[in-house]
């Protein structure tokens, strides 16, 4: 019989433990295993899936393991896990994939590992050296053409009217509930500054970290859960009602990172006169840029391409 077993547990981590301890060894050295599914914790809390691996201690097979046919004899065929949510960090753009990842995928074979870290690396580089780009003579085109129209955005339109005191208040209330049918343990505030939104933040560290879940990848995950408030919102308001919902300033970290990317990209133009372009955005996003460059002197913003592509060029006056 195959000494290959499943094991499960929420994190990968939890299964990789209980397979030492079953088959008493005390390193990941000892063991051969294959990684099934990565787990997730599902989206808004529901759907979740545990982590399963098979694995082996490696003094039984006596040499290489085929780790791989043992997995298609072990197991039924397996549909790849969501992604992963994201760590709360400063300054996080929401562009790399979580720290459960990282902890996870850090427990494949070593060459395995290398590449993924690798990849990792060559992704976070692009990402900063592709903040700005210039512009290819197509894309130029079409910039020159919406400014010719009239459409430039430095008259950009405040098509997210602020919601009122009631909206907010409403708001609020709905996304206590759906927080706390959800189990975290976390307060709902409503700020009124620049931007007026509902912000949900963790009791606690551990509480911090396990709302990284409704941010998910790129910010996907808090968009959905705002939809759902607004959706509920709207409603209960018996008009169509729009908040902002923003989990730990994400999106307060977002739109500071994004500002201070536009502004560097305008001193940029202005001197040198070239058109530059930011890395696609969503429409919230590109508002954002489009607000930051307004009101500065000597460059105007354009909005080209489409969705999901669609971004911002920054261009001389």
């Amino acid at each position: 019989m195959s000494e290959y077993q499943e094991f499960t547990g929420k994190t990968v981590e939890e299964a990789l433990k209980s397979a030492r301890e079953e088959f008493g060894v005390s390193g990941l050295s000892d063991l051969d295993f294959e990684i099934l599914t990565q787990g997730s914790r599902g989206v808004l809390g529901m759907g979740a899936e545990p982590a399963r691996i098979i694995a082996a201690p490696r003094a039984a097979l006596g040499g290489s393991a085929p780790k791989k046919e043992a997995a298609e004899t072990a197991a039924p065929a397996i549909t790849p896990a969501p992604a992963r949510a994201e760590p709360l960090r400063e300054g996080s753009s929401g562009g790399e994939a979580g720290q459960d990842d990282r902890r996870s995928d850090s427990r494949p074979r070593r060459s395995r590992s290398r590449d993924r870290d690798g990849d990792r690396r060559r992704g976070r580089n692009e990402r900063r050296s592709g903040e700005t780009s210039k512009v290819s003579e197509e894309a130029a085109t079409e910039v020159e053409a919406a400014v010719a129209a009239g459409s430039s955005s430095k008259a950009v339109a405040d098509d997210d009217a602020e919601a009122s005191p009631e909206a907010l208040a409403a708001g609020k209330e709905i996304l206590e509930t759906l927080v706390q049918m959800m189990g975290y343990d976390a307060t709902v505030e409503v700020s009124t500054g620049a931007t007026a939104k509902i912000t949900v933040y963790g009791a606690d560290e551990d509480e911090k970290e396990a709302l990284g879940a409704l941010i998910g990848r790129k910010g996907e995950r808090l968009s959905a859960l705002q939809h759902l408030v607004n959706l509920m919102l709207s409603r209960q308001m018996g008009t169509w009602t729009r908040v902002l919902v923003d989990v730990e300033d994400y999106r307060g970290r977002r739109e500071r990172q994004l500002v201070e990317v536009a502004t560097r990209a305008a001193d940029r133009v202005k001197e040198t006169g070239q058109m530059l372009q930011l890395e696609p955005m969503s429409a919230l996003e590109r508002r954002w840029v489009h607000l930051a460059l307004r009101d500065v002197d000597g460059v105007t913003t354009q909005s080209i391409g489409e969705e999901p592509m669609r971004r911002v060029v920054v261009l001389k006056a």
